[in-house]
C-alpha cells in the first residue's frame, strides 16, 4: 500500500514472526514504511503479554475536566473558545420519565469552563412533557436546562428549548464554550492527554537508555509521520454543528466499499518531529497507531477478529477521529476492543495507550526468528 513516502509493506492477520525485543520491551512489527523504516507497536514488558499489560497506561485521550469541543479529537489541539449559540436543531437526548431542572438564565465559569442554571429556577424537577403542559409557565418562561436532576449541577453545554415536539424530542439550540473556527481547532499548541503520557514514557524509558552494547536507544529510532486525520466529510469540524463525521468514519464505517489509506490528506494532521516528515509538532518520534493501520493488519469496524496480531484481549485507542456530536457533547476516536473489533470510543473514556515508533532502515537482526518465544534482537551496523 502506498504511503506518503513510497510503498509500505504490512504484516497482516495472525502473524507469528513479527516480534521484536528492544529497549527492555516487546514490540510487534506493523509495517515497513515507504521510506524503508520499520514501524513497531508496543506489546508489553513480558513475552506473550495480553490485555492491559500490552499498554503503557490506561488513560483518557483527553483531559476529563475539559469541554469536549471538536478540537479535542486532536492529538494536539487549539483552545480558542468563546461562548456560542448554535442554530436551531433537533435535540433528542432526553429520557421521557426523567425530571430535569429548568431556568430563565445561566452563568458561565471561565476557569472551570462550565455552565450553571441561574435567575429564576423551577421549584422542582419536571419531565419535558410536564414542562410542556405548564403552557406559559413552562418552556416559554424557563427555556434553559443543563439536563441535570439537581439545580446546582454544572454542565458543559446549555440547552435552550424553543419548541416541544414530544416527551423525548424538542427543537433547541446549544449554548457552549467552543471553537471559533476550523483553524482554531488545529492550532496544535496543547497536548492531548495521550500525547503527554507517551512523551513522559519516552523520556523515562528511551531517552538516555542504552542497549546491551552501550548504544543509545535513540540511535535506533528515526522520525516518522503519524496521521491524526481530522479531515471531514460532513459537519464543519468546529463549533456547534450538530454532528461532524470525519473522513475515517466514511472510509472505514459508512462507505459500502471500505478502504484504508496510509496517506495523510492534510499536512497539519501529519505529526512529526521534523518538517521533512510532517508538521514538526512532536517533541519525540512516538505517537499512536492509526485506524487505517489496524484495518490493514486485519481489523474491521464492528466485526470481531480474534486471530490477528493487534488483537490483545485489551482495549486501546488509535489516533483516528470518527465523529463529534453536539447533541451528546463529546468527540470520538477509533479504538480496538477485546475481541479485536474496531470500535469508536469517547475521548473521555480511559483506554490503553500503546506507543508506536519507527526504527531506522539499516537496523540489523542480531538473533531470533521473530516468534514470541524467540523474538528479534537488534543491533546497528
Amino acid at each position: 500500500t502506498e504511503d506518503d513516502y513510497g510503498t509500505s509493506y504490512f504484516y497482516r492477520g495472525d502473524a507469528q514472526n513479527n516480534n521484536v525485543y528492544f529497549g527492555g520491551f516487546y514490540w510487534k512489527i506493523v509495517r515497513m514504511n515507504g521510506d524503508g523504516s520499520i514501524r513497531l507497536i508496543y506489546s508489553g514488558t513480558t513475552s506473550g503479554a495480553s490485555g492491559n499489560s500490552t499498554s503503557i497506561n490506561g488513560t483518557t485521550y483527553q483531559y476529563s475536566d475539559r469541554y469536549p469541543d471538536p478540537t479535542y479529537v486532536g492529538y494536539m489541539r487549539g483552545e480558542d473558545f468563546v461562548i456560542q449559540t448554535s442554530s436551531e436543531t433537533t435535540y433528542n437526548d432526553i429520557v421521557a420519565v426523567r425530571k430535569y431542572y429548568f431556568a430563565d438564565d445561566y452563568t458561565f465559569d471561565k476557569e472551570t469552563k462550565t455552565f450553571t442554571l441561574s435567575g429564576n429556577i423551577i421549584s422542582e424537577g419536571k419531565t419535558f412533557s410536564e414542562m410542556n403542559s405548564l403552557g406559559t409557565e413552562g418552556f416559554a418562561k424557563y427555556s434553559y436546562t443543563c439536563m441535570k436532576e439537581t439545580t446546582d449541577d454544572t454542565c458543559q453545554k446549555i440547552i435552550k428549548v424553543n419548541k416541544y415536539q414530544n416527551g423525548t424530542t424538542v427543537k433547541a439550540q446549544y449554548i457552549a464554550y467552543s471553537s471559533t473556527s476550523l483553524e482554531a481547532t488545529r492550532i496544535d499548541d496543547k497536548d492531548s492527554n495521550a500525547k503527554y503520557f507517551l512523551d513522559t514514557w519516552y523520556e523515562n524509558n528511551i531517552i538516555g537508555k542504552t542497549d546491551s552494547n552501550g548504544v543509545l536507544l535513540i540511535s535506533y529510532i528515526v522520525d516518522g509521520s503519524f496521521c491524526n486525520d481530522r479531515s471531514f466529510y460532513s459537519g464543519n469540524g468546529y463549533s456547534l454543528a450538530p454532528t461532524t463525521l470525519y473522513s475515517g468514519y466514511k472510509r472505514l464505517i459508512s462507505d459500502s466499499n471500505k478502504s484504508a489509506t496510509l496517506k495523510c490528506s492534510d499536512a497539519n494532521d501529519k505529526f512529526s518531529v521534523t518538517a521533512s516528515k510532517g508538521n514538526a509538532k512532536l517533541k519525540y518520534p512516538v505517537a499512536l497507531i492509526t485506524a487505517d493501520e489496524v484495518v490493514l493488519a486485519g481489523g474491521k469496524y464492528d466485526m470481531k477478529n480474534q486471530n490477528y496480531y493487534l488483537r490483545t484481549n485489551g482495549h486501546f485507542i488509535t489516533m483516528t477521529p470518527t465523529s463529534f456530536s453536539s447533541n451528546s457533547a463529546f468527540g470520538s476516536l477509533f479504538s480496538v476492543i477485546t475481541t479485536g473489533k474496531l470500535s469508536s470510543s469517547n475521548v473521555l473514556v480511559p483506554l490503553g495507550v500503546r506507543p508506536v515508533i519507527s526504527l531506522r532502515s539499516d537496523v540489523l537482526i542480531s538473533q531470533g526468528d521473530g516468534t514470541i518465544e524467540n523474538p528479534y534482537f537488534l543491533k546497528l551496523s
